[in-house]
């Protein structure tokens, strides 16, 4: 099982901006992925796990977003760090609470479970 307490605001996923140029992720959005990023390597340095998992986030922040969005930018930062990819097959099972604190104090904590190892029987 992997544990994570990460300090960091809450960000949405965010959507590709397109121009004549290309398509591009906003700045603002790279800066947050790169600075989560770190973060999570600080606390994990193993290697991606192939899964099945099952994936517990509790999220302490504003609550200015959608949890999918929310969840769904977390998702697109550690794939490939902390799992091999992010496809329903690798993680089929997934639980987010959100808890609303403010911004300064805002965080994510993540549980990673090895489907099989240390797991209680969701009730559904």
């Amino acid at each position: 099982m992997i544990e994570l307490e990460i300090f960091h605001p809450l960000f949405s996923k965010a959507r590709p901006r397109v121009t004549s140029k290309g398509a591009f992720m906003p700045k603002a959005y790279r800066d947050n992925q790169r600075e989560l990023l770190a973060k999570v390597k600080v606390q994990y340095d193993g290697p991606p796990l192939k899964g099945p998992l099952r994936v517990e986030m509790e999220l302490h922040g504003e609550g200015r977003a959608d949890i999918d969005n929310v969840v769904g930018a977390f998702f697109d930062t550690v794939n490939k760090v902390l799992w091999e990819d992010d496809r329903i097959s690798i993680i089929p099972e997934l639980s987010v609470k959100w808890m609303k604190t403010k911004k300064d104090q805002s965080a994510w904590y993540v549980r990673i479970i090895e489907i099989g190892e240390e797991q209680e029987e969701l009730p559904f």
